[in-house]
């Protein structure tokens, strides 16, 4: 026996199928959703790096213009500076700064044409922690020299 041709109307999705997609789309979208704090933190992570490679550029210009002799007679191991700047760059206080920068001198000789010293760039700064959601601390270490006039 031949069937007679359909009488409904041209093809269409049933409703299992259509909540079959919309399951896996949600799951795609779960999926990706589930990315976003991950590339957020990474994006501020580099933000922060970024800062901090500015932040110790002007340092070290900052410094190399000082005069030797300011800065000779402070023992090995001595704290020179201690600055502080915003998530920005910008000049802060202590408890303001989320960036602490220490001048530290390193070893060496008074009497020879130059004094080697580190940047000790640290962040985010314990009081801009405290204030905060708890991070990761990072810090990094610069070594410049200054030369006697």
């Amino acid at each position: 026996m031949i069937r007679p041709p359909s009488s409904r109307g041209p093809g269409a999705f049933s409703m299992v199928e259509v909540a079959l997609s919309l399951a896996i789309l949600a799951v795609g979208m779960v999926g990706v959703l589930a990315l976003l704090p991950v590339g957020l933190e990474g994006a501020r992570q580099v933000h922060a790096e970024t800062v901090a490679s500015q932040v110790v550029r002007g340092a070290i210009a900052d410094f190399s213009t000082n005069a030797y002799a300011a800065i000779a007679g402070i023992p090995s191991g001595g704290t020179y500076s201690v600055q502080y700047y915003t998530a920005e760059g910008q000049a802060a206080t202590a408890a303001d700064g989320y960036f602490r920068l220490a001048y530290v001198k390193g070893s060496g000789d008074p009497s020879t044409p130059s004094c080697r010293y580190f940047l000790n760039l640290v962040w985010p700064n314990a009081a801009w922690q405290a204030n905060s959601n708890s991070r990761l601390i990072q810090s990094r270490t610069f070594v410049t020299e200054v030369m006697r006039n």
